[in-house]
């Protein structure tokens, strides 16, 4: 008994220094990257929430509303309006709940066998590998859904193997079939996409157990517990707290249909192996322009030498354990029954690939939803760890001390890999298309636009000038989050469209309405050309310098 008390605390202990660690790289700097564009249509929508109290669903081209309520305390508690908010306060709403990803994680250890970790040394790598993860620490500095979504699967996953340890029919069981909906709930108020996870689940639970074990742990209470929990947080959420029932119908049905049409849109159409090449083929740049002068970035080359001249972002450290782990769970154990964890080890494994599959197989792909995948992977590379462990330390003396230093020689140099990976993604190349998690990315040439409309606005009426973006919807964010302070901001497709006898002193418009916006307001306008986004032009008005300015 002491020994296991020993064990949890040491696990525990282990947990927090890990969490205490990606608190602090992840909350590190938040505010030096650009917003994206998809981070700045989420914010907007928040701030909306936070000014007016009010939040109504759109199924059409948004996901859940539980972030936009996530955000409120974060807000609320560095600023008055939308208008004083920061980068900051959103960006910690991931953050956070990343961390709670990380302590859930824990849950997932039993000394027993009847968990998906048995060995400390698995549990542990499972969270420091998440930790370190360069994909999850770049998107857990995003203000957008993926994060928190993760962290909603793995509690998932905690409540079911705490129900199947307690028993269907008990009342702790009861207990996690309430925790199991309110996590599935939170899930499918956050993303639509929760029914790939659930589909990809119950494909697992059948390869795990089988048909026959299932119905025989079958429970209706408990089912229907788990059910009402999951109607009823969800209901919350999509219903704005009850006070907008149309929320609730849209979730059930518009749903459905909108994301059907946004899976074959073809601004986001990608090739089944988009995913696969950006977890384990897929380069940052060419090795030599890691090369630089110094101890330090020598170290930065040594961390890349086996790529030749690619960066495997993932798969470097998680495929030999995680393949290990995948191929001890289905091996025969005649005639003894598998125990407990290692179906569990089946399920993780089955559902980590299914999952992918289900994601690979949609024409629509976006690379932060590889998140929900690729902690399947790495719970693998726990397990193979801690399965590794344990069959090493049984080796003769010798033999065992020398395996168990190369062991960890191996672990120590994955995470200086990941590490330095993960430095590389969210500092150095935070918006870099050279970065593989870099999508669509506004350049850091929207800070200078920015810049040089608060320049004009200073001299015309300050956060009263008039200002007019002309430009598609898809061009022009993030403008929006970055003129959340000025009071009269207008948005039209088309010149056009622009109301008569509106004259801004600003106007921001697309490559293709110069000519027409340049003959309609150009007069006595200076004409400043910036790129939002690589491939995204736009052309900013403002009021010509005086003869001889400086500017």
């Amino acid at each position: 008994m002491a020994r296991q008390t020993f064990l949890r605390l040491g696990i525990w202990g282990s947990v927090a220094a890990v969490c205490v660690f990606a608190f602090c790289f992840r909350a590190a700097r938040l505010e030096e990257r650009p917003m994206h564009g998809d981070e700045a249509n989420q914010a907007v929508r928040a701030g909306g929430l936070m000014d007016e109290g009010i939040y109504r669903y759109d199924p059409s081209d948004h996901h859940g509303p539980v972030m936009y309520y996530a955000a409120l305390p974060f807000c609320r508690a560095t600023a008055k309006t939308f208008a004083d908010t920061t980068e900051w306060a959103f960006r910690m709403v991931p953050v956070a709940f990343s961390l709670m990803t990380l302590l859930l994680m824990a849950g997932l250890y039993a000394a027993d066998r009847r968990n998906l970790f048995a060995h400390p040394a698995g549990v542990v790598t499972a969270v420091l590998l998440t930790a370190l993860s360069p994909a999850m620490n770049y998107y857990s500095r995003f203000f957008i859904q993926e994060t928190m979504f993760v962290t909603f699967l793995t509690g998932m996953l905690v409540c079911a193997a705490q129900y199947v340890r307690a028993g269907g029919g008990t009342r702790k069981g009861a207990w996690m079939a309430g925790g199991f909906g309110m996590f599935l709930g939170l899930a499918a108020a956050t993303k639509e996409t929760v029914v790939l996870s659930v589909a990809a689940a119950g494909v697992a639970a059948v390869c795990a157990c089988g048909f026959r074990r299932l119905l025989r742990a079958w429970n209706t209470r408990d089912f229907l517990i788990m059910l009402g929990a999951a109607a009823l947080v969800a209901a919350l959420f999509f219903s704005s707290f009850f006070t907008y029932p149309k929320g609730l119908s849209d979730a059930a049905f518009a749903t459905v249909s909108a994301y059907l049409r946004r899976a074959v849109v073809e601004d986001h159409r990608h090739p089944w192996s988009f995913y696969l090449k950006l977890l384990f083929w897929k380069p940052y740049e060419p090795a030599s322009l890691w090369a630089k002068a110094g101890v330090k970035d020598a170290l930065w080359v040594m961390s890349n030498l086996y790529a030749k001249g690619r960066v495997w972002c993932e798969a470097g450290v998680l495929a030999l354990p995680a393949l290990f782990a995948a191929v001890m769970a289905f091996m025969p154990r005649k005639p003894s029954a598998p125990s407990p964890q290692t179906r569990w080890l089946r399920f993780v494994a089955v559902y980590t690939l299914a999952l992918t599959a289900l994601y690979s197989a949609i024409p629509y792909k976006t690379p932060w939803c590889v998140l929900s995948f690729l902690h399947g992977y790495i719970l693998l590379a726990g397990v193979g760890v801690g399965l590794a462990w344990e069959r090493l330390t049984r080796l003769p003396t010798a033999w065992r001390w020398a395996s168990i230093a190369g062991m960890l020689a191996l672990l120590a140099y994955g995470a200086f890999y990941q590490g330095a990976q993960s430095w590389r993604a969210c500092f150095e190349l935070a918006a870099d298309i050279r970065n593989p998690y870099v999508y669509v990315h506004p350049r850091k040439d929207v800070m200078a636009l920015v810049s040089a409309i608060g320049n004009a606005a200073q001299k015309a009426d300050g956060f009263d000038t008039p200002i007019a973006v002309v430009a598609p919807p898809s061009d022009y964010w993030p403008l929006p989050w970055y003129l959340r302070k000025y009071a009269h901001v207008y948005y039209w497709d088309t010149v056009a469209d622009v109301h008569p006898g509106f004259e801004p002193a600003v106007l921001v418009v697309a490559a293709g309405q110069v000519h027409p916006a340049d003959a309609r307001f150009g007069k006595g306008k200076d004409i400043l050309s910036h790129s939002i986004r690589p491939y995204v032009n736009v052309h900013l008005f403002v009021p010509a310098s005086p003869p001889g300015s400086d500017e």
